[in-house]
């Protein structure tokens, strides 16, 4: 659509003030931005190297003000997600992004057939019952059996998501062997559907500048708490072939921006999650708005008066 703006014609579009004409040039255009904004999202879930969840919610502060946006309620993002607020924010040279009450793998095996289900359920209850007594490390000679059963339904777990978005095929491949006790009854809770792979009660990601820090409070896994350091980037917590969780990943970008990635899990070897992630970048304007354009300066002359 045309937008015709209607000027008022003043002595022909010259004003004569006391003999004299004050002519301004003005120039004009809208303010553009250079550089590399800073941005900041939730959650970014891969599975199988397919994408599930394409960074929500983002934002990116284009021109440098501030931006913010919100997600409350992630069920209905992925089944594997549950519960949790999020909210993030950018503005020039500084981002961060708040993730709490998170749960992950709530819907590892809700596309199991009932019988597997059943099955699962009554192995992990024997072994469960089992490791009351023991202490680290599993009692191969009380649980070795009932470690051979259990690797025998999650074999049948692997043949039945064949081909499946989700193959759980390396279920079927775990050492149970390298599992605490705990962890062992943790895992069986996670398969029974009793509890989450992981619990996130607070997870935090800022940058400011090329500089960043990473907030997180409890945490679990398998039902266990997780203490992890986040003095130092890189951090790395591991239950062998289930899950690996490294918190405050530091990530200096080709292109001069900074990130800040508070959570990575990889679970079962095949499942991405980034949680809470802020990237600090720096827009400048490279043309003033006509607002901001210097107030012009009258060029007198002077005009001869004839008759």
């Amino acid at each position: 659509m045309k937008i015709k703006r209607h000027l008022a014609p003043v002595a022909g579009a010259l004003l004569l003030v006391t003999g004299a004409a004050s002519v301004a040039l003005l120039g004009g255009g809208s303010a553009t931005a250079a550089g590399n904004p800073s941005s900041a999202f939730g959650l970014e879930l891969t599975i199988a190297d397919n994408t599930a969840i394409d960074k929500l919610p983002s934002v990116v502060s284009t021109n440098g003000t501030e931006v913010t946006d919100e997600l409350i309620d992630t069920d209905t993002l992925n089944p594997l997600l549950s519960g949790g607020v999020v909210q993030v924010k950018a503005k020039n040279g500084n981002a961060s992004a708040n993730v709490t009450g998170l749960g992950v793998g709530d819907g590892l095996l809700s596309q199991l057939p009932p019988d597997v289900k059943s099955q699962l359920d009554n192995v992990c209850k024997t072994i469960v019952d089992a490791l009351g007594p023991l202490t680290d490390p599993i009692n191969q000679q009380v649980v070795g059996p009932l470690l051979t059963q259990l690797n025998g339904v999650l074999k049948t777990i692997s043949d039945a998501t064949d081909g499946s978005p989700l193959n759980l095929s390396l279920l079927g491949a775990l050492d149970l062997g390298n599992l605490t006790s705990l962890q062992l009854n943790g895992l069986c809770d996670v398969l029974a559907g009793r509890t989450k792979i992981v619990n996130a009660g607070t997870v935090i990601a800022e940058c400011t500048g090329d500089t960043g820090k990473t907030t997180i409070a409890d945490l679990k896994a398998l039902g266990l708490p997780v203490n992890i350091p986040v003095t130092e980037p890189n951090a790395k917590v591991e239950i062998p072939g289930v899950v690996t969780i490294t918190a405050n990943e530091q990530i200096a970008n080709a292109d001069g921006t900074f990130t800040v990635n508070a959570l990575h899990l990889n679970l079962l070897g095949q499942i991405d999650l980034t949680i809470a992630s802020a990237t600090c970048g720096e827009v400048t304007t490279d043309r003033e708005s006509p607002s901001e354009a210097p107030s012009p300066t009258p060029v007198e002359s002077h005009v001869p008066v004839t008759g």
